[in-house]
């Protein structure tokens, strides 16, 4: 971000704040992490990094009695950037539903609707990173949810309309061919001698049916099913066609929380996806490509965290995934197939001196690869200490 921007957008929220009778909350969080490795081939063998700080700066509040706003500005490797601006309709709407718009985390499992600084542990879940990106499910769309007349238990039902960009990760241009349109393929036509999947409009739908029990006192339960669908983009194929590259997203989460008295407590979460999509393939001895049968992959994790003496806690977390983690996201990668899997085993120690103001972790993860043709690849293992900071009123996430 250049600095004439930086400099309007302190202008402009000086303005609002000048035209506003109640300011909105401002909080930074910002978050220091140091890593190292022995892994063969690494620069980072043996040495310690100190990796480039982050920052973020949520800023929220009530438009009216009926709505808010909220805007998270990330500072992250050196670049400034808008990972969420969004409203919220609470009240007012037809059958007591609520309206969510912009862009902003979608509800998708339980962990991706939570940010990093918030989570036990510290690194994101591997089924996330190969199928959500690292950045997780972040899009452009509106969200509406209902609360369902259930009498013994919370329940809800969401459900939205979204852009598709975070969903297509794997997608974009390959081989560096141009985007082209389905109006400049026609029957006839020369075919392409290379793959290439074009851009689509096409929106994603994305639901979530999600119940909360109120176990006892002391315990609490959360279960979730959800589902997404859309297209990934457009395949020109050799017989001159242009075809849609489908995908269809299924995933259940479980959450279980017992917490006797503020000083200790014990979460236990389980996350699985199952990935149904399109794939192309490559005739054998040439460079044609042909839409071939599609194929299921899955993922997901499971932890436990255990809060002890109210300011330190540990967990270990078990992760499983198709696809190897660390490759290009590609729609015919290593990273997104039906043969190559990831595995992982981590673990940390939490120090938490001051409630949700300060933060202080020491994590490990050792993955483990799969390939299927045989490639023998060795273990990689990596600590990181990781410091948090939280300055200003920025809410503590709900269960």
């Amino acid at each position: 971000m250049s600095k004439q921007t930086a400099v309007f957008l302190l202008l402009l929220f000086n303005i609002n704040f000048a035209q506003s009778n109640v300011n909105p909350d401002i909080s930074l969080i910002g978050t220091f992490n140091t890593t190292t490795n022995f892994n063969e081939g690494s620069p980072y063998k043996g040495k310690i990094n100190f990796e480039d700080p982050s920052l973020e700066m949520f800023i929220n509040g009530y438009l009216n009695p009926y709505a808010k706003a909220s805007a998270n500005i990330a500072y992250h490797e050196g670049s400034f950037a808008a990972e969420e601006i969004y409203f919220e309709i609470l009240r007012g709407l037809p059958l007591d539903m609520q309206l969510k718009g912009g862009k902003h985390l979608l509800g998708f499992g339980k962990i991706n609707t939570v940010h990093g600084h918030a989570w036990p542990f510290t690194e994101r879940p591997l089924a996330h990173r190969i199928y959500f990106g690292e950045e997780g499910l972040n899009d452009i769309g509106f969200n509406l949810s209902f609360i369902l007349p259930t009498e013994n238990f919370f329940s809800s039902f969401d459900i939205g309309l979204y852009k598709g960009d975070s969903f297509r990760g794997i997608g974009g241009h390959e081989h560096g061919q141009e985007e082209i349109h389905e109006d400049e393929i026609h029957e006839g036509e020369e075919a392409h001698e290379e793959f290439e999947l074009n851009e689509t409009n096409s929106p994603v739908i994305s639901a979530r049916l999600g119940a909360f029990f109120g176990l006892s006192d002391y315990s609490n339960l959360e279960i979730g099913l959800n589902g997404a669908a859309g297209t990934l983009g457009k395949a020109g194929l050799d017989n001159g066609l242009i075809k849609n590259v489908n995908f269809i997203y299924g995933g259940i989460d479980f959450k279980y929380k017992y917490k006797p008295d503020t000083y200790k407590s014990l979460t236990i979460q389980t996350e699985a996806l199952l990935n149904h999509r399109d794939i192309i393939n490559e005739l054998e001895g040439a460079e044609h490509f042909v839409l071939g049968d599609a194929i299921n992959t899955y993922g997901g994790f499971i932890f436990f965290d255990y809060q002890f003496n109210k300011v330190f806690s540990f967990g270990l977390k078990y992760d499983f995934t198709y696809g190897i983690i660390g490759s290009e996201r590609g729609i015919n990668s290593l990273a997104n197939d039906a043969g190559n899997k990831t595995s992982g085993i981590s673990g940390w120690f939490g120090y938490y001196p001051v409630e949700e103001t300060l933060a202080i972790r020491i994590g490990a993860e050792r993955l483990m690869f799969d390939y299927e043709d045989g490639t023998i690849r060795d273990d990689e293992t990596m600590f990181k200490m990781q410091m948090i900071f939280s300055l200003g009123p920025h809410k503590a996430h709900p269960f």
